[in-house]
């Protein structure tokens, strides 16, 4: 069984069993300051990757925004879809849409389980789907070098997870991106798993990659408490 599989089975495990029903409190306000970004940009649709059973998408179909979810697992894709939301059943590395299809992107813990080797072409996707210069949202669990599959979670077997000091994930994004911001939150007020948030666009045609001096500064904010879209077939 491949690493899609493996995780397409174990979120299928999750969503019937229901174990995700909310978010904690920091993840709502990075949506919160994300979708004010929006409305200053008069951005009207997103795409959510790796949405799960939809709560951000919910969320964000309620402040009005045209919203697709895409889900690996296709009983995620059947609760978004029992709540009235637009879904697609697809990978990370393999979105339905025609190129720049939305203005703009959210993407919350998906690469937590996107291998190094694989991130570029993560990266390069998202990019392709977006508007040239939409705002893209990525927020995933890194602080530290990992890959494989710690104790955690309520489903056997465990999932796959990758984690990347600050430094290698910003310049993994920086790599494909032009990152706008880039902070790191410690929600367990310790160094276990960190929260690294960025917001990246497309670089524009030509330019270079920053150097060191140039990059945006990680900061670490501490504990804090599809309407009318081409689908490719």
């Amino acid at each position: 069984m491949g690493l899609d599989e493996e995780l397409k089975a174990y979120y299928d495990a999750e969503a019937i069993g229901g174990h995700r029903v909310e978010h904690w409190t920091m993840r709502h306000g990075l949506r919160e300051r994300f979708r004010d970004l929006l409305r200053v940009e008069t951005c009207r649709s997103l795409v959510d990757v790796g949405a799960g059973p939809g709560l951000d998408t919910l969320l964000w179909n309620n402040d009005g925004f045209d919203v697709v979810g895409v889900d690996l697992g296709p009983q995620n894709c059947r609760t978004m879809e029992a709540k009235g939301l637009l879904a697609a059943n697809a990978s990370l590395y393999d979105l339905p849409f025609v190129d720049a299809a939305f203005d703009s992107l959210w993407t919350m813990s998906t690469f937590v389980h996107v291998p190094p080797e694989r991130v570029g072409d993560a990266l390069q996707e998202l990019l392709r789907v977006v508007k040239p210069g939409g705002p893209i949202a990525i927020g995933t669990w890194g602080g530290r070098d990992f890959s494989g599959y710690p104790v955690f979670g309520e489903i056997r077997p465990f999932r796959y997870f990758s984690l990347q000091t600050h430094d290698r994930w910003l310049a993994s994004l920086e790599a494909e991106c032009s990152v706008d911001s880039f902070e790191t939150i410690s929600p367990n007020g310790d160094d276990s798993w960190q929260y690294q948030f960025s917001i990246v666009r497309t670089r524009p045609s030509g330019s270079p990659r920053p150097l060191a001096a140039q990059r945006p500064v990680a900061r670490n904010v501490g504990r804090r408490t599809c309407g009318p879209y081409s689908i490719v077939i």
